[in-house]
């Protein structure tokens, strides 16, 4: 019997538009986006993560606070657009500057000001 690996089920960015907005990390970012769950929590903040949390959190949530230490962002910040969708991002500290954001259980490289501006959350 053969084991394979599987990829993760989302879509995330490319090396080249991680680097546009973080440079010199996009590598160890799409690293972080290939891992599966005991690898993120072999990392310094997936495992911090996921001990100060009294219920287990979901993958998703280690992922963004592992990639937020790699990235030096200031925390994991979400707000939920007028149709109901919950938009989750990595704060810049700027509304308008391209960061890492999840949505509907894909990663892309976007403002989170722009996403909030086209689906009415602004």
């Amino acid at each position: 019997m053969t084991i394979t690996k599987s990829a993760p089920r989302f879509r995330s960015p490319s090396i080249k538009s991680i680097e546009s907005a973080f440079p010199g990390k996009g590598k160890a970012a799409k690293a972080i986006f290939r891992m599966r769950r005991s690898e993120l929590e072999s990392l310094p903040a997936g495992d911090a993560r996921v001990r100060e949390c009294y219920h287990a959190p979901s993958t998703s949530d280690v992922r963004l606070h592992c990639l937020d230490a790699l990235l030096e962002t200031f925390g994991i910040e979400a707000f939920q657009t007028r149709n109901g969708t919950w938009v989750e991002y990595l704060n810049t500290g700027d509304t308008y500057a391209p960061t890492i954001v999840r949505m509907n259980g894909h990663y892309r490289i976007a403002s989170w000001g722009d996403i909030a501006e086209s689906n009415g959350s602004l």
